[in-house]
């Protein structure tokens, strides 16, 4: 769950009460897939009486899968916003290459060695994708 505060004057610091309040909005969501934005509210509870109301709700679930200097994530977000009424479900895939990163940032980059290691990336991650059952 993600907490964004805004107020009009400029914080630095939460008083107790103030605190208090923030923390008895958080207790009172519950994670309900059957919502947009993944949280729900009782009625009337998504408001604390100091001012602070839930603009927007997000529920994000994350897996990240390791071989190597290959990392993979995947990741679905769900995320409603309150005051104009609309959410949506957003699904993204993120691949991190270590080696190649490493190769780039290096000044002499012999061009035929980050190709080769290119080509033995999505080799694998191609073998991984296609030959997976569970994806299929």
């Amino acid at each position: 769950m993600r907490l964004v505060l805004a107020s009009k004057r400029k914080m630095t610091t939460l008083t107790e009460n103030e605190m208090n309040c923030i923390n008895g909005l958080l207790d009172s969501a519950t994670v309900d897939p059957n919502v947009n934005g993944g949280l729900r509210w009782p009625l009337g509870r998504s408001s604390s009486g100091d001012g602070y109301r839930v603009s927007e709700a997000c529920h994000a679930k994350s897996t990240v899968y390791t071989k190597g200097t290959l990392r993979l994530r995947v990741r679905e977000t769900d995320r409603f916003n309150e005051r104009i009424g609309t959410g949506e479900i957003k699904r993204e895939v993120t691949l991190m290459l270590k080696d190649l990163n490493t190769k780039f940032q290096e000044e002499n980059i012999e061009r035929a060695c980050v190709l080769a290691m290119l080509r033995e990336t999505l080799g694998t991650l191609w073998d991984f994708l296609h030959c997976d059952a569970y994806l299929t």
